[in-house]
Parts: structure tokens; C-alpha cells; sequence
């Protein structure tokens, strides 16, 4: 018993020997006793009683005190605290005698590392310090987890160290998980046998394979039930994870019972989770729950763990159809916490719950959803429950109620935003009035404000916005642009007087001293004096806008775009340019009032003449235009159409560097319609490398592009494939031609393309609508329902060309109002046939 650490047992059998017996040998072996009991009391640092103790044994048996004399000192010592017992080893002069005692006693006595390695009456990088957190983490490691050799080696903790055999218990551990018994034993016998980690060393070597052992401690005893069961339920659940993965029904069934039985000898607490997470994964292997009921002893709890587990697993599925009902279940989930406790039906906690199901929505196809939500509308009509979970509308209203944080607004503002009609404006309003501080819905309300043309309601906005913030980026330029365009809406509304306070009001803000604003202020002014006829004053500040922007021509756009703006027509007009330098000069005058005009909102307008002029000077002028320049230059070809001189200003722009490459990738995009598979890998190129600049302006316009592509919408780019396609694109100057083909990107749209030769190049079809269920008989309307409509009555040489600027609109993402408006806007062609006829 004294052997095996029963130290309290063997006292009692001992002092009733002795009274049977009463012989020396009895008082010897119970003086034996005594003894190690002392002992334990002492390794438990309960002086006092061991004191107690060693003072009745000497008094009882005086025979006994020359045995008991090593105890003496220990016993009688005055206890010392982790801090004093180290604080000596700070003095590098210590006696060798004094340092031995002490490593002594913290190889036999100092058991709790942590406190060690955070003891402050050592210096921070004191070698034992350093030691002893090394060991520490090695110690949790290996109980936690496999670890490697290189986590052991522990330079930190030398031989002669009085924590080596803390790093020899480390070992031997690791070794266990291992099912190394060899390495473990060595380990265990190199453990000094008066050291603090020996008193594990008899339950390590009970846990121990076909290991004889001497009779555990009960708490050794309890250690070691623990661990062995611990792992051979770890080893039942391991076999139930790969039973999973295996797929084979059966294999999962069978494998079920023995974790179960496991789980109820080891960790009984654990069961009714055990049998909740086992249902939810043999619910989403498509399992029966009949016969999983069986094997787990009972039928799992559905509660609202049980529910949160299940909706879980099925959205990570990613199915369509399992995403609606994860849907479903979080709503059952929700209700369940609410009456378990768990958070309150109006608190954050709902609110975030609401926000989740309507981000698992916002991943469903349209059209599924569409149809679900049709279901259960009808449903709701006819007297059933409104099922509010398949409605994002309600969701983000719920999160918004439950919780007005601006992170809900905001999820709420974006998807409205990608839905039709206004909803965006009236959850910004909705936004404004619970949270007016916030400056997101005031910018969201103020450019709708713009957009619908009610200046001044915007301008009451823009006063909020620069209330709470000033210098923001949307704040800053905003007062001059719609200060300008409500000047714009006096002059249209023949109101010159008011036109004049806006102008008064312009002239004071700094911001518009920048740049080539003055000549805006100055063609602004030349209007409003036109309207009120005075002709001399006209004539005055024409000159000033001509002398502000350096060039006739670009002075002549203004006005004519500003004129325009105002709807005066009368001096809105634009001859031809007759000048040589004036034309040499075109290029840049054109792509400088195309900048001013785009930061104005100004729509501008530009005859055809001009266009063919610019195309015919740029080559001369490439170099001369900045970036901003020409990528204004390049959006005013593509929107005349005039695709080579799109294409030539790309290949300008792709050559300024890095920072702008993207910007000029999408106008390659643009100029290379007619060669689809370029178009798209272009425009997608430009995407990936917008998001990775952050420039969300490029990524919407980039995805507008290709939208109405259906069978590419699942092409995606690597930004690695992206900077091929830009290099790719850089080394291509010149338009392809039939003798010069251009790049070609088969390879990434590879099993995408659904036209008849990939089609044919892939086995399949050549009609790509073979499978659609079509009676061969039903009628088919052939007529043009694109809106934008072929003129009766065209002659057939028209019509393809007709069809042709159709097609770009088309890709260009154009309405037909905004296509036909954009035919009105060529008046010097259409004159020149009247005149001709």
C-alpha cells in the first residue's frame, strides 16, 4: 500500500497490526506509515497537520525519532512561496550549495509550470522561465492533438535542467497517442523517481498495453479509466466520420451503435448531442430516420440546437432546393429559441437571423425563387400562412425593425437597388428617418433626387450631407454640379433671372475654379445672356470661353452642349471645322470638353463630321493626351459606333501603365463587339482587374457588358488569366483583320459557348434548343420584339445596316429609347440627305 501511494489505507492496517502483534517489527512498519504519510502531507504543503502529526509520532514512539529526524526540517521550515523559493537564482553569484537545494526542490516539488513561467521574481528571459513555457506548451500540445518530433525537441530545457523531466513525461506521452509502448517505457523509467512528474508515471505505464502494474491511487486509477475510455470513444467516432464519407448506408448504420455506447459509458452528457449531430448527418445522406432510431438508442430532440444543426447542414450543400429549406428551418429555429430562452423574438440576435435568410435567398436562381414566392402568395390568399422567410422584403424590413444598425440599412439598400422600380430610394428614406445621421441614404436620396431632375430637393440633401461630413469624396464636387444643373432647369424654364442667382452662387464656390470649370461658368453665363438677348455680351464671353479653353472648336462644343442643356437650340448649333490647325487640334479639344461635360452631367452631342475628323487626327495627337483624356475620347467613340478608333484609343491607353490598364481594357471590350469571344473574355478580364484595384464603378460596367451573354455567365478569370488577357491585349496594336487574327481565347470559354461550331467541336447538337419541348406545328412570331423595331417599308440594303447598329445597342446594353435618341442626336447626316434630295 505505502508502494503504491495508498498512503492513509496503509496507516489504518498498519496501527491495527500493531496493537494485534505489538512487537518492533510492528512499530517499525507503523513508524513506516507515519512516515509516508507525513510525506504526502507535506507534498501537499499542509504543514501545519503534518507538524501535527510528526509531533504525536515522537511523543507516542520516542524510538522512532532518529527515523523521522529527515522529516524534521522539512516539517518544521517555514513554507516558502513559488517567488521566494526562485527569487535567489537571480544573483549570479548564488552558492553552488544554495543552487543545488533549490533545483532540488523544484525537480521534487514544483508541479504547476504556468506559474512558473509567469513568475515575476525571475527576470523575463530567465532560462527557467523560458523553460518552463516551453514545457508548458508542449504539454498542451501533446494532450490535445498529434504532434511532431521538432515540437519536442525543446532546446529550451537542457539535461541538468531541474525540469528535464517534465520533458521526458512530454515524450512519453506523445509516444501513447502514438501506440509506441516502447519509446513510452523508456521514457518513463529515464523519469527521476523524486521528481514531481514521477507521480503519473504508475498510471501512464497501467494505461499501457499487456503493461503489469502495481495498484493504483484512486485518482491514478480514475486518470487512466478516463483516458482509455476518452479514446476508445474517439475511435468509435473516427469510424462513424469515415463510415460518412464512405457514402454506404449500411456502413454508417453499423457504425453508429458503437459510438453511441461509447458516448453513454464516457461522457453520458454528451449523449443527446451525439444523437442530434449523428440524425443530421444521416438526414442529409438521404438516410430513413426509421431505421436510425434503432442504432441510436432513441429518437434524437428536436430543439433548437437540433434545428440551428439541421438548417446548417443543408445550406452548406449549396442545392437550390436544400437552401429553401434551410430557409424554412431557421424560421423553426428562431421560434424554437424563443421559447427555450435562448434570445428574446425583438432582439439583435432575430435581427441577424433575418439578415442570414435573406443572404441564402439572394443565392437562389430567379426563377425558383420567383415561383416560390408566386406559391406562397397564392397560399396566403387562400387562407394559409404567410411564409415571410421566402420574402427578402420582410427579412430586411424585420432586421431593420429588430435592429436599425446601418449594416442592415445597407444590405437592405443594395438589394432593393438590383430590384425594378424605386424600392432603393424608399429604404434610404425609411434609413434617413430612423438613423438622420447617417450619411449613406442622404447620398442614396440626393442623386435620385438628381437623377428625376429635383434639383432643389437634392440640394436640401446635399446640405444635410455636407452638415455631417464635408470632405466627403461624394459631397465635395456635388454643389457645383447641381447648382449648375439648376441653373440649367431656369434657363429651360425661360426663368433667366433665377439662372442668374445660381451663377452668382456658383462663381463663390472654390470648386469651381478647378480645372476647366471657369469655362464652364463662362459658357453657363453666355447662355443665360443669350436668353435674355443681349447680344454684345454673348459675343464678350464666347471669346473669354474660347481664350479659357485655348481652342475654338472645344469652345464651340461647350456652348453647343451647355445650349443644349438649356434648350436653346438657337446658338446650340455646330458647324464645320474649316480651320487646319483647328482640326490637327480636334482630337484633344474633343476629348477635353467630353471630360468637363461628363463632370457636369452634361450629355454632349457631337456631328458625325467631327467624329470622322477626330478619327483621322488622332494617330498625330495619341501622344499628347493624358489618361482622363482619352478615356473620355474612347467612350465617345464607342458611342458613335466608330469601333477602329475605339480600338486605336485603347491601344493608346493600354500603354499609360498599370493604374489605368483595366479602364482600357473595357474600352478594348468595346471595340471588339463584333468578335464575341473577345468581347467577353475583355470585359471579364476587366472585372477581375477592377475588383482587384476596388474600383466598383469598372466591375458594374464590366459585368453590364456581358450581361445579356447567357451562355457565358458562368465564365470567371483568375487574376493570373486576367493579366494574360491584358499582355495579350497589349501586344495587340492593330485590329484584327482576316490576314492578321487577333488574340483568341477559346481555351477560357472551353465547354461555355453554346453557337453551333462549339456545339459541333463538342459532340453535341448543332440546335442548341433540340431538348425544348416545341410542337413542330405551334406558330412562331417572327416579328421583331426587341423594341427596338426595324421601319416598315426600309429597302433591303438598309436593313442590314439597320441591323447592324441594332446589335451594337444591343451589346452596348442600350434601351431602344435611348438607341433611338442617339439616331436623333446625327442631325449633319440627316440634313445632307435632305439637301441631296
Amino acid at each position: 500500500m505505502i508502494a503504491s501511494g495508498d498512503h492513509k489505507a496503509a496507516l489504518e492496517q498498519a496501527k491495527d497490526l500493531h496493537k494485534v502483534s505489538g512487537t518492533l517489527a510492528s512499530e517499525a512498519l507503523l513508524v513506516d506509515a507515519y512516515a509516508e504519510r507525513i510525506r504526502a502531507l507535506l507534498r501537499r504543503n499542509l504543514t501545519i497537520e503534518a507538524q501535527s502529526l510528526l509531533d504525536m509520532v515522537r511523543q507516542r514512539y520516542p524510538a522512532s525519532r532518529v527515523r523521522l529526524a529527515e522529516l524534521t526540517p522539512r516539517v518544521e521550515a517555514k513554507p516558502l512561496s513559488l517567488d521566494d523559493l526562485v527569487r535567489p537564482l537571480n544573483d549570479p553569484d548564488l552558492a553552488a550549495e544554495q543552487r543545488t537545494a533549490i533545483d532540488r526542490r523544484l525537480r521534487q516539488e514544483v508541479w504547476d509550470l504556468k506559474a512558473l513561467a509567469h513568475c515575476d521574481a525571475l527576470a523575463l528571459d530567465h532560462e527557467l522561465r523560458k523553460a518552463a513555457a516551453a514545457l508548458e506548451r508542449a504539454l498542451v500540445a501533446v494532450t490535445s492533438g498529434p504532434v511532431t518530433d521538432d515540437a519536442l525537441a525543446l532546446p529550451e530545457v537542457s539535461r541538468r535542467s531541474p525540469l528535464a523531466p517534465w520533458k521526458l513525461l512530454a515524450r512519453a506521452i506523445a509516444s501513447f497517442y502514438r501506440r509506441d509502448d516502447d519509446a513510452c517505457r523508456r521514457y518513463l523509467e529515464a523519469i527521476d523517481s523524486e521528481s514531481a512528474p514521477t507521480r503519473l508515471v504508475p498510471a501512464i505505464k497501467a494505461m499501457l498495453a499487456d503493461d503489469a502494474h502495481a495498484p493504483l491511487t484512486p485518482a491514478a486509477a480514475a486518470l487512466g479509466a478516463r483516458i482509455t475510455s476518452a479514446s476508445t470513444l474517439r475511435r468509435a467516432l473516427e469510424a462513424l466520420d469515415e463510415a460518412f464519407a464512405s457514402a454506404s448506408k449500411n456502413r454508417i448504420l453499423k457504425a453508429i451503435r458503437p459510438a453511441v455506447d461509447q458516448c453513454q459509458q464516457v461522457s453520458p452528457e454528451q449523449l443527446d448531442s451525439l444523437r442530434q449531430h449523428v440524425s443530421v448527418r444521416c438526414a442529409l445522406a438521404v438516410i430513413d430516420s426509421q431505421r436510425v432510431v434503432g442504432p441510436l438508442g432513441g429518437p434524437s430532440r428536436h430543439d433548437a440546437t437540433f434545428l440551428r444543426l439541421f438548417a446548417r447542414g443543408l445550406e452548406e450543400t449549396r442545392n437550390p432546393d436544400q437552401v429553401v429549406l434551410a430557409c424554412r428551418l431557421w424560421e423553426d429555429f428562431r421560434h424554437a429559441a424563443v421559447r427555450e430562452g435562448w434570445f428574446a423574438d425583438n432582439g439583435p440576435e432575430a435581427a441577424a437571423l433575418a439578415l442570414h435568410m435573406a443572404d441564402l435567398l439572394n443565392q437562389l436562381p430567379n426563377d425558383l425563387l420567383r415561383d416560390l414566392q408566386w406559391s406562397a402568395r397564392a397560399g396566403t390568399n387562400e387562407g394559409g400562412d404567410k411564409l415571410t422567410y421566402l420574402f427578402q422584403e420582410e427579412l430586411y424590413r424585420r432586421a431593420c425593425v429588430l435592429d436599425p444598425h446601418p449594416e442592415s440599412f445597407s444590405q437592405w439598400m443594395e438589394w432593393a437597388a438590383r430590384q425594378p422600380g424605386n424600392g432603393a430610394e424608399r429604404v434610404a428614406t425609411a434609413w434617413h428617418k430612423i438613423r438622420p445621421r447617417d450619411l449613406d441614404p442622404i447620398l442614396r436620396l440626393m442623386n435620385a433626387a438628381e437623377a428625376r431632375g429635383a434639383l432643389p430637393t437634392a440640394l436640401g440633401y446635399l446640405g444635410k450631407a455636407e452638415r455631417i461630413d464635408s470632405l466627403h469624396l461624394q459631397v465635395r464636387g456635388a454643389r457645383l454640379r447641381l447648382l449648375a444643373g439648376n441653373a440649367l432647369r431656369h434657363l429651360q424654364q425661360k426663368k433667366p433671372a433665377l439662372a442668374t442667382e445660381d451663377l452668382a452662387q456658383l462663381s463663390t464656390l472654390p470648386d469651381a475654379q478647378q480645372g476647366d470649370r471657369p469655362a464652364f461658368l463662362a459658357a453657363l453665363r453666355l447662355v443665360s445672356s443669350a436668353a435674355r438677348g443681349e447680344s454684345e455680351r454673348v459675343a464678350a464671353l464666347r471669346a473669354d470661353v474660347e481664350q479659357l479653353l485655348g481652342s475654338g472648336p472645344a469652345a464651340a462644343l461647350l456652348v453647343s452642349a451647355v445650349a443644349a442643356a438649356a434648350k436653346q437650340r438657337a446658338i446650340a448649333r455646330l458647324g464645320s471645322v474649316e480651320d487646319e490647325s483647328e482640326r490637327r487640334s480636334l482630337p484633344s479639344a474633343v476629348a477635353r470638353v467630353a471630360a468637363l461635360a461628363a463632370d457636369m452631367s452634361l450629355k454632349l452631342e457631337i456631328p458625325a463630321s467631327w467624329m470622322v475628323e477626330v478619327a483621322k487626327q488622332f494617330p498625330e495627337c495619341r501622344q499628347t493626351l493624358d489618361a482622363a483624356h482619352l478615356r473620355r475620347l474612347g467612350e465617345l467613340a464607342v458611342w458613335a459606333g466608330m469601333d477602329d478608333l475605339a480600338y486605336a484609343i485603347s491601344t493608346a491607353g493600354l500603354e499609360r501603365g498599370e493604374t489605368t490598364a483595366a479602364r482600357f481594357l473595357l474600352l478594348r471590350a468595346n471595340a471588339t463587339i463584333k468578335s464575341w469571344e473577345r468581347h467577353i473574355v475583355c470585359a471579364k478580364a476587366a472585372a477581375v482587374l477592377g475588383r482587384e484595384q476596388q474600383d466598383t464603378a469598372l466591375v458594374d460596367e464590366a459585368a453590364a457588358l456581358v450581361r445579356g451573354f447567357f451562355e457565358f455567365e458562368h465564365v470567371s478569370l483568375t487574376l493570373e488569366q486576367a493579366r494574360d488577357v491584358l499582355n495579350q491585349e497589349k501586344a495587340a496594336r492593330e485590329p484584327s483583320t482576316k490576314g492578321r487574327p487577333g488574340p483568341t481565347y477559346a481555351a477560357l470559354l472551353a465547354n461555355t459557348c453554346q453557337c453551333v461550331s462549339c456545339r459541333q467541336a463538342r459532340g453535341e447538337a448543332d440546335e442548341p434548343f433540340d431538348d425544348l419541348d416545341v410542337d413542330d406545328d405551334e406558330d412562331v412570331d417572327d416579328d421583331d420584339d426587341s423594341g427596338f423595331g426595324i421601319p416598315p417599308g426600309m429597302p433591303p440594303e438598309l436593313v442590314e445596316m439597320f441591323a447592324a447598329e441594332i446589335e451594337k445597342a444591343v451589346r452596348r446594353g442600350e434601351s431602344p429609347e435611348e438607341f433611338m435618341a442617339r439616331l436623333s442626336t446625327l442631325p449633319p447626316r440627316r440634313r445632307r440627305r435632305k439637301r441631296r434630295r
